[in-house]
């Protein structure tokens, strides 16, 4: 059995071998110019390109299903479980489909992960690791949908252009809230997969607190599993760890680049979290 997702998961390609798992890559169109996520570009590229470029604006494609076509024939028939970007983010899982019904192989289990990010990692690695534990394919299944229940993810940003510009909220609350210079809090929606703003304040620390807030409301002071993310904004980083230390009671995964996917709607300034309980993460991989 095999596990193959999209560069949306937020794994580095060792992290990736290490697992055995595969990355399908997204496309990436910036000044002309088409990358593919992961292979010739990766997200520390890209916030870099917008802070030359400030004025430019990147598009995303999701995967091509070519490509994911590539990644299933790679495994014969061999037992797939593919995982990916949430529906109602992108056409990723709707690629993953098409491609299952176009390869001979009938044992493709495509999943909607319904999150993006380190959640979806997440997801990916308890699936891989359960392979390699040598558990069945139901009680992967499972521990996928464990994981998918308690995880939470957030993202926080000050410059609200590159969000504007990829038509992913209101145009005119958009542009209300950059004249406020208010900081939106988004997360994921657990009915549609889609973006949702779950709050906003009126200075970046005030929004990274409650971000954190909200965790602590959902978790309480149970050990938590948190990875922290960025585009490139150090600084923030800083600044939501102290907060994130202060108020869980967490082990911080190494920090990450927010995934290029949703930091090409987000942009350089961007920061966030992802939480989930560790004594669940444990109890699947034991």
């Amino acid at each position: 059995m095999r596990v193959i997702t999209d560069a949306s998961a937020n794994l580095t390609a060792e992290k990736a071998a290490t697992l055995g798992v595969e990355m399908v890559p997204f496309q990436v169109t910036f000044m002309g110019k088409t990358y593919k996520d992961g292979v010739d570009i990766h997200p520390e590229d890209l916030y870099k390109m917008y802070i030359d470029h400030p004025n430019e604006f990147v598009t995303t494609s999701q995967p091509s299903t070519g490509d994911i076509v590539s990644a299933y024939e790679k495994s014969g028939n061999d037992e797939i479980l593919s995982i990916h970007l949430s529906s109602g983010l992108s056409g990723a899982y709707a690629s993953a489909i098409q491609a299952a019904r176009m390869v001979s192989n009938p044992n493709i289990t495509v999943i909607d992960s319904f999150t993006v990010g380190p959640a979806l990692g997440w997801m990916v690695e308890v699936a891989a690791i359960g392979i390699k534990s040598g558990w069945s394919k139901e009680r992967i299944l499972e521990m996928v949908q464990k994981v998918k229940e308690n995880t939470m993810t957030m993202v926080t940003f000050s410059d609200l252009k590159y969000l504007i510009h990829s038509g992913r909220v209101s145009h005119l609350k958009s542009i209300i809230a950059s004249i406020l210079k208010i900081k939106p809090i988004i997360g994921m929606d657990d009915e549609d997969g889609r973006y949702k703003t779950v709050g906003q304040e009126i200075t970046s620390k005030r929004a990274m607190r409650l971000m954190v807030k909200k965790v602590h409301e959902r978790f309480g002071d149970q050990k938590l599993r948190i990875q922290l993310m960025h585009g490139s904004n150090l600084p923030g980083v800083d600044l939501l760890r102290e907060v994130v230390h202060e108020i869980l009671n967490g082990e911080e995964d190494p920090l990450v680049p927010v995934t290029l996917v949703l930091g090409a709607h987000a942009g350089p300034t961007v920061v966030g979290l992802a939480a989930t309980p560790k004594i669940i993460f444990e109890s699947l991989i034991k």
